[in-house]
């Protein structure tokens, strides 16, 4: 992503009318639902253990809680005063939402307002990542550093090495390190035991990044590629999903499939064993941010 001043400008020009979720499902057949609510480009999407809700936050600074079963809204979330950038659910039921205003929201389920407001980061938070056992909330943000929120109460640790945005951060699936991604073209191997990170340079700006079961690490690249890294931070293989920057990704729950957007392109999703391309999803001529798997 480019820096916050510009970001925002171009956030602002996008589209205002509508906002859409598309469920990603792996056929030919045509979207089967369409769920409207939002006043502004919906910028995140997180999918419940069942599959039978999901989350999205917009550029409205609304977050909106959806029953994917009635294809309607349950609850509109109202708190934050800028585009709402990120949403991630905790173990336990709780959202966690995260925004342009810098601060970070943790909502305990049907509550009217957060329990608990986690502030600290100078800039936008464009990116959240919840640990496994459900402990621990990481945040990435364009004040250049990553922060690991411990849920049950305490200060917040601060990961300060990035020279520029931070763009995406993910947890591996031991438990042993969290990941981030940057636009100074590297990504980063947090050991949260302490101690300096790996750091690995790619050859790009960086836009998001995912980490399968298995430990291998997907970062999102500027340049329309997708870089497969080995869980010690080692370059696999890069593949080319987009003909511009990745701006997200996501992996199945099996870890075998990730989505791909860029904005004005169709969604890719990609075979990871494989390394390839299997199909793309034409989105509805707007700009995409944010895709999730259902669990199936």
């Amino acid at each position: 992503m480019p820096r916050a001043e510009a970001g925002q400008d171009r956030y602002s020009c996008a589209m205002r009318v509508v906002a859409i979720l598309v469920a990603l499902l792996l056929s030919a057949a045509p979207v089967h639902a369409q769920l409207r609510g939002h006043g502004g480009p919906v910028r995140a999407i997180a999918v419940t253990p069942d599959g039978g809700g999901a989350v999205s936050g917009s550029f409205d600074t609304a977050v909106i809680r959806w029953s994917l079963t009635r294809e309607a809204a349950e609850q509109v979330l109202r708190f934050h005063e800028a585009a709402v950038n990120a949403v991630a659910l905790v173990p336990d039921g709780r959202i966690v939402t995260a925004s342009q205003d810098g601060r970070i929201a943790l909502w305990r389920p049907g509550g009217a307002k957060p329990e608990r407001v986690l502030e600290g980061h100078d800039g936008p938070v464009v990116a959240l990542a919840v640990a496994r056992d459900g402990g621990t909330v990481a945040s990435a943000s364009w004040d250049r550093t990553v922060r690991l929120w411990p849920l049950g109460g305490g200060a917040a640790r601060v990961l300060d090495g990035h020279t520029d945005n931070v763009n995406g951060v993910a947890f591996t699936p031991d438990g042993r390190a969290v990941v981030s991604a940057g636009y100074d073209l590297t990504l980063r191997i947090w050991p949260l035991a302490g101690g300096a990170p790996e750091i690995v340079a790619l050859p790009t700006p960086l836009n998001a990044v995912a980490v399968a079961r298995d430990g291998e690490i997907i970062a999102a690249g500027a340049d329309g590629k997708l870089y497969f890294l080995a869980p010690t931070g080692q370059l696999r293989e890069a593949i080319e999903a987009a003909p511009t920057p990745v701006v997200g990704i996501a992996a199945s729950v099996d870890g075998s499939l990730i989505a791909a957007v860029s904005n004005n392109r169709p969604v890719a999703i990609v075979e990871r064993a494989g390394r390839r391309q299997l199909r793309s999803f034409i989105g509805p001529g707007v700009p995409i941010w944010s895709a999730a798997f259902l669990p199936d």
